[in-house]
């Protein structure tokens, strides 16, 4: 009996799957799907500006498609292995048992020559057969229950080897040892105290190519607080536009509004298609996937294939960035990294911009997104789009970018804008507190509108 426990025991071992493994590899295959869904949460605005919700969508089904093909598979095994289990665990050492015990009590011949006895007293032999096969069904069954807890104890094994991984980070963390790994990562309130109706939806949105028009459009916050009674002005292909003023004022509520992000109260907002406006944004969104997919983003490769760009013509857009060594430096076009930890803040500045060039949109939307770029490659980079066409509506503080711009939608945070056509000295007065609030020189502005220059927009809650 203990010869055939031994022998179902290897031949178990032999054909059982790696339990424990495949539970660390459903474990991390969770933790990918919840770590995707957590990305999307974290940057859901990046991805409504760039039109990435197929995309997003796509990389989520597909994560859940693993979890559940890798699923299907373990259970199926686990069935089979069941199965295998109960026969040569249970039954048929059930079976073995009931054997041993009767060839003494049915075989004479058998008794007489293992046991030494030729005859024996009928109850004797009752007495040992029920108690000795009760032994050996209880060792079968026994042992039975060992083997399938051996089995339950790799599923755990898996889980506790996360639980171990966990620990080590920790400990790593703990001596200041750090290793990148594959799956890792506001507007100020207003000063304002008006607020509307979220029912009060009364805007109107018209979709018209090359211009981009807000007529009295309230900026209102989600929480209905109030940023600017009214805001109108009229930009079209080619006025590049440059917009300032302290946090909290409105700049990104503007494009929000823009953007569809957020519901329009009032007035009347004409902009071309979605398709052709691309927000960038000081930190750039950096999907899941190749280094290819971070320039084409949304655009998945084929789709960036049949709109015509080759690698080489991708690489022609990262050496406008100045980013043609990071070819080399990944390890190509179909490297696999997490790019948010790889990259330097300049560089995916870089790659944004890279990503802008790709689109070619008509308007762009610049929130601060050269930030943590030398002055001299964001003019490069500026100058490359204005020569595609691209008219730019830029948030900054930087004077250095003035002269890429025709005109300037300014923000006090007091309920104050000015929309007006930037001039000669606006160079020579813009290290002079440019874009900070309500400064002399917007006074100064202001007192020039009031002795009856037209060529500016001011306007107030």
């Amino acid at each position: 009996m203990i010869g055939y426990f031994f022998m179902s025991g290897l031949a178990l071992r032999a054909v059982s799957p790696p339990f424990g493994k495949y539970t660390a590899i459903e474990q991390k295959l969770e933790g990918d799907f919840r770590f995707t869904h957590s990305r999307i949460i974290a940057h859901s605005e990046e991805i409504a500006f760039y039109n990435g919700a197929e995309r997003e969508k796509e990389g989520v089904n597909n994560s859940f498609d693993k979890i559940v093909r890798h699923i299907r598979k373990v259970y199926t095994m686990r069935f089979a292995n069941g199965i295998l289990d109960s026969v040569l665990v249970k039954y048929c050492a059930t079976m073995t048992a009931y054997y041993l015990l009767a060839r003494p009590v049915f075989d004479p011949a058998y008794a007489t020559e293992h046991m030494g006895r030729v005859s024996a007293d009928p109850t004797k032999i009752v007495e040992d057969y029920s108690r000795n096969s009760g032994y050996l069904v209880n060792l079968s069954q026994a042992v039975g229950r060992l083997i399938l807890a051996g089995r339950d104890l790799t599923r755990f094994a898996g889980y506790t080897s996360r639980v171990s991984e966990l620990f080590n980070v920790l400990e790593d963390v703990n001596k200041g040892k750090y290793e990148r790994t594959m799956v890792a990562k506001s507007d100020g309130s207003s000063s304002q105290s008006k607020s509307v109706d979220v029912n009060d939806l009364k805007g109107k949105v018209i979709t018209q190519d090359g211009v981009i028009i807000f007529e009295k459009v309230p900026i209102v916050t989600p929480n209905n607080d109030l940023l600017l009674q009214e805001l109108s002005f009229k930009v079209t292909t080619g006025m590049n536009c440059l917009i300032s003023g302290p946090n909290g004022c409105g700049k990104s509520s503007l494009f929000r509004i823009l953007g569809d992000l957020w519901p329009l109260f009032g007035g009347t907002v004409t902009k071309p298609h979605p398709s052709k406006l691309f927000y960038v944004p000081q930190k750039p969104y950096l999907a899941l996937g190749t280094f290819r997919d971070q320039v084409t983003y949304p655009d998945t490769k084929s789709q960036a294939a049949a709109k015509g760009f080759t690698d080489k013509k991708l690489y022609e857009l990262l050496s406008m960035v100045h980013l043609g060594y990071l070819i080399d430096r990944e390890g190509g076009w179909d490297s696999v990294q997490d790019w948010a930890d790889v990259l330097s803040g300049g560089e995916k500045q870089r790659v944004a911009m890279a990503r802008l060039f790709y689109h070619r949109p008509q308007f762009a939307i610049l929130d601060e997104c050269t930030s943590a770029v030398s002055i001299d490659v964001e003019g490069i980079m500026y100058e490359h789009a204005r020569q595609a066409g691209i008219t730019l509506f830029t948030v900054s503080h930087r004077s250095s970018l003035i002269r890429y711009h025709e005109y300037l939608l300014r923000f006090d945070g007091e309920g104050h804008y000015q929309f007006r056509k930037l001039g000669s000295e606006d160079l020579q007065q813009a290290a002079f507190g440019f874009g900070h609030g309500k400064t002399k020189k917007i006074r100064k502005m202001e007192e020039k509108d009031d002795n009856g220059d037209d060529a500016d927009t001011e306007n107030s809650v």
